[in-house]
């Protein structure tokens, strides 16, 4: 049950009447003030701090998982990338290749 300021006030005033108003100063003192049960305690800072490391450590094993997926595909590139290279090479050395042959045999014969 929540209490309002309104029945704080007059719990006072009750207190006050009976007791006089240091004493009923002190124990209004003593009481949780309006809101009170919005007051996060240690045990709730505990908890949250608890579940932040494991969403944390969610994270970092999401991004552990696509750091090694890039790796993997960033080696693919590569390797594809020097299979092309290898082939241009093999190929362009194959029409020089050629054309030495067939510009050497065009000067044999003439």
């Amino acid at each position: 049950m929540s209490v309002t300021e309104q029945q704080r006030h007059q719990l006072f005033t009750w207190f006050e009447e009976a007791m006089g108003s240091e004493r009923a100063a002190i124990l209004m003192d003593l009481l949780p003030p309006v809101g009170w049960a919005d007051v996060a305690t240690k045990h709730d800072l505990l908890e949250l701090e608890r579940r932040l490391d494991l969403r944390f450590e969610m994270v970092d094993h999401r991004f552990d998982s696509l750091r090694h997926e890039l790796i993997g595909h960033m080696h693919e590139e590569r390797i594809a990338a020097t299979r092309t290279y290898v082939t241009w090479l093999l190929a362009s050395q194959a029409a020089l290749l050629t054309a030495i042959g067939v510009f050497g045999g065009l000067l044999a014969l003439g």
